[in-house]
């Protein structure tokens, strides 16, 4: 009795740090700012896409001339998503940071984070003439800041602007009162005006300290001291690897791990991606193999827990008929990695013996795509498919069109349908006790 009353407080203490940690005001800014965003980066990612499969030169078009021609239009598209997504983000962030602590004015809390996030970006910027020198330009600003290169200072930026925006504005001292005949918009753009004012001058004072005290800029430090090694960490087989045992360790108790631990590694996982999109366009090396299309394509398989493979071992092995009847009505939407109606619906959360190949699987089917992708035997990704594209057509797209992903999922499947049987089987057995 007292082991089961420790394991109920065990779980019940788990479910409560996890919906607050997903009920938390920043995390819940930065997880809706980038669903948001989601279709953006979906349509760049197309493009990247149809240049590299149909239009370029290595494409089904390449021969002709009028197709590498109309590269240009995917480029346009391209840059005007993604080479402007850090600028995205701080907007998004703030406008859905500024309605979490019930700001007045959502859309200038969106605008503010864009304010914050370029104040905290350097004056000048260094370039090379076509003489080869190097030389200090203000007033430009070049991609590599704005786009997902520079997300992470844009989302640490308007956190931080649109918070202390929020607080200070909540102070009545700090409002301009105006008569009741002004208009309620004109009254709102005064009453943040003072708030907008000290916070704008605390975050110019920031960079003024660092540029003049440390010799450097706040991108450079993000990036050496927070970016770098998030993203580094999540290309070890050991990083993804705990990202995915715990996204899996929270379904098992009926939260949607994927959706809690995504505001964390969404950021990580869509730099990595940016920088392989870079690099194909440039035609060299994809840098990266860990990205959010890695983990939709080898992990998430049928939804969380690589579910389309627990539905195929019912099929096979289940003697019970309410597994069968729930597996059977979960087949379609588990094909677009609807996860839900078996999750929820046989069930598997909460179920000790589902539990553990839930967890299991995702791993073992990760760690074969890996080292899969590490030798060369699968392209890298480089494209962001919508998470409902169908699990076989998901890694070809995924992967600018090798076939050899589509193969990899078909055989990572059939090894988490082997790994989900025995725990189906002894289910059995339960249900005949």
């Amino acid at each position: 009795m007292m082991e089961n009353k420790d394991k109920n407080r065990f779980v019940q203490a788990l479910l409560l740090g996890a919906n607050k940690f997903a009920a938390q005001k920043h995390i819940m800014a930065i997880r809706d700012g980038f669903i948001t965003l989601m279709p953006a980066t979906i349509i760049a990612s197309f493009w990247v896409l149809i240049n590299n499969l149909v239009l370029g030169t290595n494409g089904l078009l390449g021969k002709y001339a009028w197709a590498a021609k109309l590269t240009a239009v995917g480029n346009q598209v391209y840059n005007a998503m993604m080479g402007i997504l850090a600028i995205l983000i701080a907007f998004t962030i703030g406008e859905r940071l500024g309605r979490a602590y019930g700001d007045e004015d959502t859309i200038f809390a969106g605008v503010f984070g864009v304010i914050s996030f370029f104040i905290m970006l350097p004056a000048t910027l260094s370039v090379a003439t076509l003489k080869g020198k190097t030389v200090d330009v203000a007033a430009i600003f070049s991609q590599n800041e704005t786009s997902a290169t520079g997300m992470f200072l844009a989302m640490i930026a308007s956190l931080l602007g649109v918070t202390l925006l929020c607080k200070f504005n909540k102070n009545k001292h700090l409002r301009i009162k105006m008569p009741d005949s002004v208009p309620p918009a004109l009254a709102k753009s005064f009453n943040v005006l003072i708030p907008a004012f000290i916070v704008s001058f605390i975050l110019a004072l920031i960079e003024f300290i660092v540029e003049i005290g440390l010799s450097a800029n706040i991108p450079d430090l993000i990036v050496k001291f927070f970016q770098a090694p998030l993203v580094g960490g999540f290309q070890t087989l050991f990083g993804v690897l705990t990202y995915v045992f715990l996204s899996n360790l929270l379904w098992a108790f009926g939260l949607h791990g994927t959706f809690i631990l995504g505001s964390v590694g969404e950021p990580i996982l869509l730099t990595s991606l940016q920088q392989n999109m870079d690099a194909l366009k440039q035609g060299i090396s994809l840098p990266n193999i860990v990205t959010k299309p890695f983990l939709d394509a080898f992990a998430w398989c049928g939804g969380g827990g690589m579910l389309l493979c627990l539905i195929l071992a019912v099929l096979i092995a289940s003697k019970r008929d309410d597994y069968r009847t729930i597996a059977k009505i979960g087949l379609v939407p588990s094909f677009f990695n609807v996860s839900e109606p078996i999750m929820f619906g046989m069930p598997v959360i909460f179920n000790p013996v589902l539990g553990i190949p839930l967890i299991i699987t995702p791993m073992v089917t990760t760690t074969i795509a890996y080292f899969a992708t590490a030798a060369g035997l699968v392209a890298r990704t480089s494209v962001l498919t919508p998470w409902t594209t169908p699990t076989i057509i998901s890694g070809y797209l995924s992967t600018n069109g090798d076939w050899r992903a589509s193969v990899l999922q078909i055989i990572l499947i059939a090894i988490g349908t082997l790994i989900y049987l025995p725990f189906v089987r002894f289910a059995n057995r339960m249900q005949e006790v």
